[in-house]
């Protein structure tokens, strides 16, 4: 077991096809969301510059999930991307053992690429490591292991 649970989200602004990029987005998914009982969620929030804005969210809490959209994304990844993902493994890694990437929004959807970015539009992807006993240097580990 790599993750306890895995959370996918993106922003949607009301100047963008909502429609469009929420099919873009399960497309991410390498499975049915609908034949495996998985829901999207969607909830509208308040932006920057009090801009109305979508928030469309995945959460995935089985293992076979997790392990499907970890494989995919993993598989996806540049070997740079990978290395710069080991090499900042322990700032990415939160008290509570989540880990938290951000990837372009626009390369992932319309071009299916892993960019790994700082800030901007992106697609965050975090899970919940499951390390046992819960320490930072064994999820770390379980990092290295995951993006060699």
């Amino acid at each position: 077991m790599i993750a306890h649970t895995l959370i996918i989200e993106l922003f949607v602004t009301s100047d963008e096809n909502i429609k469009n990029i929420q099919t873009k987005f399960i497309q991410l998914i390498p499975f049915d969301l609908e034949e495996e009982e998985v829901e999207l969620h969607e909830e509208t929030a308040i932006g920057f510059n009090q801009q109305r804005i979508k928030i469309l969210r995945i959460i995935l809490s089985k293992q076979k999930h997790i392990n499907a959209f970890l494989s995919y994304m993993v598989d996806n990844l540049q070997d740079l991307t990978k290395e710069i993902i080991i090499s900042q493994a322990e700032r990415r890694i939160d008290e509570n053992l989540n880990f938290f990437l951000r990837f372009d929004k626009y390369k992932l959807l319309n071009e299916k690429q892993f960019q790994l970015i700082e800030r901007g539009d992106c697609i965050f992807v975090k899970f919940k490591i499951a390390a046992f006993p819960k320490s930072n240097e064994r999820a770390v580990k379980i990092i290295y292991d995951l993006f060699e």
